[in-house]
């Protein structure tokens, strides 16, 4: 896992502390992923733009920032050492600290609803947070913030531009009722159509932001 591999590389890392980490830095993966001795994740089928471990790991970016996934923790990425002892990085994975998972349905109707922006969805996706620290850790408040999730994925545009773009020529081509159709897919009773609702305008949002990022690259 991430902690195991940054602890072996890093001089005092505390790779048993899961958060408030201040050297897990963004910059400090990606730099260690952008090696030819890492390859994709197995069984990962490259595409213009993407073809390498580090490429794969700035769509895992992009994706946080899609779901408002807050858990990208140093033991929620790793590299995978096959028989042949060829390297991998793991494909992306435990992803519940999404979607605005906490909250309830009737904060979610709130947010929803409401006419004060200061309360709304829109403030409330802008929120979120992932767990990566910046190069530059001021304190705020004398507490060091950790990147929002739209900014550790800007990180990593500007670090492969080229992978960016061509994630995020995908998620351009996925139209809302395609993401429609996967909540659709639940057992009655499984979802509220509360959370339904939220959670895909919690997509929406977070694609236009996403898309509005992009052209600033």
């Amino acid at each position: 896992m991430g902690n195991e591999l940054l602890a072996k590389i890093l001089r005092d890392y505390d790779e048993n502390k899961r958060y408030r980490v201040r050297e897990y830095k963004l910059r400090t993966v990606l730099i260690v992923l952008n090696t030819k001795s890492v390859n994709p994740p197995i069984g990962f089928q490259i595409f213009e733009g993407v073809g390498s471990a580090v490429d794969v790991f700035v769509g895992y970016l992009m994706l946080d920032a899609l779901i408002a996934n807050q858990d990208r923790h140093h033991e929620n990425w790793g590299l995978i050492l096959t028989a042949d002892r060829e390297v991998h990085l793991t494909p992306t994975y435990d992803h519940a600290s999404s979607l605005g998972r906490n909250e309830l349905d009737a904060t979610r109707l709130e947010m929803l609803t409401t006419k004060d922006i200061g309360r709304s969805i829109e403030r409330y996706v802008e929120r979120a947070a992932s767990a990566f620290y910046p190069l530059s850790t001021a304190e705020s408040n004398g507490r060091v913030k950790t990147m929002s999730t739209l900014d550790a994925f800007l990180e990593g545009a500007h670090f492969r531009p080229a992978a960016a773009r061509a994630w995020m020529n995908r998620l351009n081509a996925i139209p809302v009722d395609q993401m429609e159709k996967i909540f659709a897919q639940f057992p009655p009773g499984e979802i509220s159509q509360v959370a339904v609702d939220f959670s895909l305008e919690m997509l929406k949002l977070n694609k236009a932001r996403l898309l509005s990022s992009i052209e600033n690259l």
